[in-house]
């Protein structure tokens, strides 16, 4: 298992892989109920989610178990990856999980060469007396692929949101 911290501003990401899972953990300084409604509702998820440089210029978000998600990250060199899903999960506010894969903007799974078919990405929001730890766990990589820097940027943007 390797293991890693990257840093956003003052705030401190760890990074380990377990079991073939990319884990992430993250402090925030707002409660869960809050830090579980950015990931919840489309017009807040699209203000941070994604690395820095890219938006999200379509967001669609139907938080439920069984719901669908379907996002376009636009990159800063004019590429456009799009993902579609389904939420698996959705305890407010402690948890949520959904299973994701590449998708063209109607929403049928397309392959993109060198990445997974599928992955499933579970987060989990705990109290931590100070605010919210967030833990994310990602399966379905085989290697990383942009996934750490990506995600420390990503909840770097989620940090300056909730501050």
């Amino acid at each position: 298992m390797a293991t890693g911290t990257a840093s956003g501003g003052a705030a401190r990401t760890s990074v380990e892989w377990e079991q073939g899972e990319l884990v992430i953990a993250r402090h925030f300084g707002a409660p869960p109920a809050r830090v579980f409604e950015l990931w919840t509702r489309a017009e807040h998820f699209a203000a941070w989610f994604g690395p820095e440089g890219t938006t999200l210029p379509h967001c669609t978000l139907d938080a439920r178990p069984g719901g669908i998600l379907h996002f376009c990250h636009h990159h800063a060199n004019g590429e456009d990856v799009w993902v579609r899903g389904v939420y698996d999960e959705v305890a407010a506010p402690d948890r949520l999980a959904f299973t994701c894969w590449f998708s063209d903007p109607e929403g049928r799974r397309v392959e993109r060469p060198g990445f997974p078919a599928e992955m499933r990405i579970a987060a989990t929001f705990v109290d931590d007396g100070g605010g919210t730890l967030l833990t994310i766990r990602q399966a379905g990589l085989v290697t990383d692929q942009g996934e750490v820097a990506g995600w420390t940027e990503t909840l770097d943007r989620l940090d300056r949101l909730v501050a």
